[in-house]
């Protein structure tokens, strides 16, 4: 055989020796070193004799047989010490199968979780449909002791507290006994059924429409107006902070503002003065004692100043905390101001909500321009000078809004970019026993000059009661010339003259 030949089996005898080797430490790495790994969550808890206690309640609450299955877990275990403290805060928790099992499922999760994850902080779902708070260091009020112990379906942290199951802030409101009844009352009177057709049976299917037909007594859930127009004090999926105020500090606050909600109907006109005033109580977010500011800003952007001396208890709820604030002299810890509460009425003129006749879209125009100070603004024009010839006399826009018991002085901004004044006015309608818009309130027409980027005061509107309302904006009815019955708006600015 001659050198080449050689050279080429020599060449693949130390290819495969180093296939060979390779394949020899990759079983190596594939092999388990950590026996832990090859028991799961209730063997490796029932070897540990710091989590008896833990184990035996596993055990009667069902648990042992959900943590050995093939799903993965988190379980954050009491040692035996910690499951005794909880007993001595409720001697009731070990002996009440329904707060046992809620108990020992309030420290078991899905999926794993490492002490690595949270970052600074994570919210996590348990098992009793809970959710809590992890930390590098901490599960809600217990510390870690021992952390991250893997085994085959999941991870153990021995943490050196008991938690108890916290009532979430809707819970705990429903359950107010000496304080904030008044409130109370208001929220639980908005609660209406509800039929969850994914629960109710259903009696027949509808010959004509082909759609079922349920029983009307079945699948019936109690939602709640309050929380489905503020924030949802049920979910755990979110925290909250909520105010709860004291009769006093209650009455001071609905007594400020019921004036401008008056209506022909008493129940409504205190419903609408009751959430005026709760609205406001249920924030996004958690804040606790010592990050709790001056003042807040609600979803409804208005400010929510906190008297911190006023605060005459709290609780840690599950999704969240609540403050009860009571009054001093009769004035609230939560002193809303007027002027935040029912701020200026701004309608901007590029978002109407019909027109008098449909026939002159090709003549309407939102526009996005830029003012003399280069401060972009949008409006909207009705051009006079348009295709269609001039404009019908009497043509107008309208806008949609809702008014409270209140005067407003009112303002309008119409910029006008053409070298010619035209005249325009602006009607305000409300309805009828029929729901028909009468205009009540009829004014004189202004002077659209040219190029004026200033607001125009128009006069004061007396609003007598809390009502749907609509502002026209009319063109000139004196008038068909062409151009000189157009109509232009940027905003209609209605203040409260507050008392």
């Amino acid at each position: 055989m001659n050198n080449k030949g050689n050279k080429y089996i020599i060449l693949l005898m130390l290819i495969a020796v180093v296939i060979t080797s390779c394949k020899n430490q990759w079983d190596k790495h594939n092999v388990i070193t950590d026996p832990a790994l090859n028991i799961n969550l209730l063997a490796q808890i029932n070897q540990n004799p710091n989590l008896s206690m833990f184990s035996q309640y596993l055990v009667k609450t069902g648990y042992d047989k959900v943590i050995s299955s093939s799903k993965t877990f988190t379980i954050w275990a009491p040692n035996n010490a910690a499951i005794q403290a909880a007993q001595a805060i409720d001697p009731t928790v070990l002996t009440d199968t329904t707060k046992l099992k809620s108990f020992i499922g309030n420290h078991i999760s899905f999926q794993s979780y490492t002490t690595s994850m949270p970052q600074p902080s994570l919210r996590v779902k348990m098992l009793n449909g809970k959710s809590a708070t992890f930390t590098k260091n901490t599960f809600e009020e217990a510390n870690i002791l021992q952390a991250d112990n893997y085994v085959s379906n999941g991870i153990i942290h021995v943490i050196d507290q008991g938690i108890l199951p916290k009532l979430n802030i809707w819970d705990y409101v429903k359950r107010l006994t000496s304080v904030g009844l008044n409130q109370k009352a208001y929220l639980l009177s908005q609660n209406y059924p509800h039929q969850d057709s994914t629960r109710a049976t259903v009696l027949s299917i509808d010959p004509l429409t082909g759609k079922p037909v349920y029983d009307p007594n079945s699948g019936i859930d109690t939602l709640n107006h309050y929380l489905d127009n503020t924030q949802n004090l049920k979910s755990e999926d979110n925290q909250y902070t909520y105010f709860v105020l004291s009769d006093d500090a209650f009455n001071s606050e609905t007594n400020k503002v019921s004036k401008y909600f008056k209506t022909n109907d008493p129940v409504a006109s205190a419903n609408l003065t009751n959430f005026s005033v709760t609205k406001d109580l249920a924030l996004p977010g958690l804040y606790t004692p010592n990050n709790l500011p001056d003042t807040l800003l609600s979803p409804f952007n208005v400010k929510v100043p906190i008297n911190k001396i006023a605060i005459l208890s709290s609780y840690k709820a599950s999704n969240g905390i609540v403050y009860v604030i009571g009054a001093n002299n009769n004035i609230s810890g939560i002193n809303f101001r007027l002027q935040d509460k029912f701020p200026p009425i701004v309608i901007q003129g590029e978002k109407p909500t019909a027109f008098s006749s449909n026939s002159f879209f090709g003549d309407i125009y939102t526009r996005n321009r830029v003012d003399q100070n280069g401060v972009p603004f949008n409006d909207i024009l009705i051009d006079g000078f348009g295709s269609n010839g001039t404009l019908p006399i009497g043509f107008y826009v309208r806008y949609n809004t809702v008014l409270n018991s209140i005067s407003y002085k009112y303002y309008c901004r119409a910029i006008n970019t053409t070298a010619t004044t035209f005249r325009e006015r602006v009607d305000f309608g409300f309805p009828d026993a029929n729901g028909i818009y009468v205009v009540q309130s009829a004014n004189p027409y202004f002077s659209v000059l040219p190029l004026n980027y200033s607001e125009v005061y128009l006069g004061t509107l007396n609003v007598n009661q809390y009502t749907r309302a609509s502002a026209f904006v009319v063109n000139d009815n004196t008038t068909n010339t062409k151009g000189l019955n157009s109509i232009t708006l940027d905003y209609l600015k209605l203040v409260p003259v507050l008392q």
